[in-house]
């Protein structure tokens, strides 16, 4: 019996594993708008359509431009981008934490 739960318990815990894991990439062209100034730096991307990043979710932006370090201000410019889509799970997991973070931030003294 014991053995039977422990094998039970092991096959759950790796389901609930490869469900928190799995992940869907989506790739694109978007448009970046970078924003640099001595004292802030802003990175704003217009992603396609049907692209829509939630809780959980990874952005990644594959081309650079070659600024040399120098924005000169503002920049414009496409590039391709890959959203890595997060699990239900981990989607879930990264809202209900920040939920807490967010509380800890408004009560505090």
């Amino acid at each position: 019996m014991k053995r039977w739960f422990l094998t039970m318990l092991a096959l759950v815990a790796g389901a609930v594993w490869l469900w928190y894991r799995r992940e869907t990439v989506i790739e694109g062209e978007g448009v970046v708008h970078l924003q640099s100034e001595h004292e802030h730096f802003h990175l704003h991307v217009d992603l396609p359509p049907g692209m829509e990043i939630e809780p959980g979710d990874t952005l990644e932006i594959l081309t650079v431009p070659k600024t040399h370090g120098q924005t000169n201000g503002e920049i414009t410019y496409s590039s391709r981008v890959r959203l890595t889509k997060a699990s239900s799970l981990r989607r879930e997991l990264v809202r209900r934490s920040s939920l807490v973070e967010i509380k800890e931030l408004v009560e505090h003294p």
